[in-house]
């Protein structure tokens, strides 16, 4: 009977599991519906895709503060206190984030509500008008994101690692940023054929297009010229960031950002293989939103270096070591009952929906087929020596002997 419960549950999961039905908008914006009648609840989530390109030279931060205009200016229908007061009144929840490779709206409301939860949606998405009164305030709000007061040493320095230095935010290019540009990144980056939505819950497929096609259907990017965004070339990880703090304690962390076209079965295995690797304490390794995090806090008798060094060695033997042909079937398999499971987790259905919508969602096919060969060496890329970014917190004089601040973190 334990041996035939988890099978069942794995089946029953299975069948729940509602089919994505995608559909495309005349004006190019994706959108993939998974109905599901078993709670009166609609989840909506849009993604807006981003790339480095799309923020010039100068003006990092553009994005983030873009968001946060969204969230402070007024709609051509009212106040950002009205548009507040409405969300209370009626329920619905309207969160906006900045995610590793975006700008994300995520709204939920009761099934009865989702004609004014999609509207809310698409007012705050496509009818905003910044407010310049606003904007030096939300530059500053911006600048304190990066230094986050309160924040442990340990979030603070992965989040400095979190961005190449040549793209993090700095006072300087935060305070740069005018209207003009807010605007101008607007026209040039919020275009339906850049977008995904993904709606989940108690709306049939024809409710689905026609709530779509009449909140989101009038989004409309600009003709602009057809020419191409000259890429930036890949930033260097530069010199360790340097988090001064009060306590004696010292943390070191080294994070490496996704490699380029990798397959998204080796990430999801890396995300269940990693964190349990019984060879890599004491140093501790995570895949998180910025990438892979590795974090080592020595005793107070090692000096900076020496424990750098060690965290180095400690990737280098991983990735020289790889994984065993046994570790990988462990890891397919519970990679395997856990997305079977996803039905029973809305949010869990959602990111993965959006994930295969974007092209970086694992599949089982793929997942099957992948070999121990392929595994090792996608974990050999995420560790290569010169994507890795690192830094150190701790009081200042022992973070004295390590290379100078690289001058985009301060």
């Amino acid at each position: 009977m334990r041996v035939l419960l988890p099978i069942l549950l794995v089946s029953l999961a299975l069948q729940a599991q509602p089919r994505v039905q995608p559909f495309v908008l005349p004006n190019g914006l994706r959108v993939f519906h998974l109905e599901d009648h078993e709670h009166p609840l609609v989840r909506a989530r849009l993604q807006l895709d981003l790339a480095p390109a799309d923020t010039p030279a100068g003006l990092e931060g553009l994005s983030a503060l873009a968001l946060r205009m969204f969230q402070a200016s007024a709609s051509v229908e009212g106040k950002p206190d009205d548009f507040d007061q409405l969300l209370e009144g009626s329920g619905i929840q309207l969160s906006r984030e900045a995610t590793p490779t975006g700008l994300a709206w995520q709204v939920v409301a009761r099934s009865r509500d989702q004609d004014r939860a999609l509207g809310l949606l698409g007012e705050n998405l496509l009818r905003t008008v910044f407010d310049p009164a606003t904007l030096w305030r939300q530059a500053a709000a911006c600048w304190r994101d990066q230094e986050p007061l309160g924040a442990s040493p340990q979030v603070r320095l992965r989040h400095a690692l979190a961005v190449a230095p040549g793209e993090r935010p700095t006072q300087a290019s935060l305070s740069a940023i005018n209207l003009e540009d807010l605007i101008a990144f607007r026209s040039r980056v919020f275009r339906p054929e850049r977008a995904v939505l993904v709606l989940h819950g108690d709306l049939g497929l024809e409710q689905a297009k026609r709530l779509v096609l009449l909140n989101l259907g009038s989004w409309v990017g600009p003709v602009l010229p057809a020419t191409k965004a000259a890429a930036r070339p890949p930033a260097a990880p530069g010199a360790p960031v340097r988090i001064p703090t009060s306590g004696p304690g010292l943390t070191l962390q080294a994070v490496a950002p996704p490699p380029p076209e990798q397959a998204p079965e080796i990430l999801a295995l890396l995300d269940l293989l990693l964190p349990g690797d019984p060879l890599l304490p004491p140093v501790r390794v995570t895949l998180e939103g910025c990438g892979l995090v590795a974090t080592l806090e020595p005793g107070p008798e090692t000096a900076a270096p020496q424990a750098l060094a060690t965290l180095h060695g400690h990737l280098a033997g991983l990735a020289q070591r790889g994984f065993t042909q046994l570790e990988l079937d462990r890891a397919r398999g519970a990679w395997l009952a856990r997305r079977s499971l996803d039905s029973l987790h809305p949010e869990a259905l959602l990111a993965a929906a959006l994930a295969e919508a974007q092209g970086h969602g694992a599949m089982p096919g793929p997942m099957k087929a992948l070999t121990l060969e392929t595994l090792n060496a996608g974990l050999r890329s995420w560790l290569d020596p010169k994507r890795l970014r690192t830094g150190a917190a701790g009081p200042p004089e022992a973070l004295a002997p390590l290379a100078p601040q690289d001058p985009a973190a301060k």
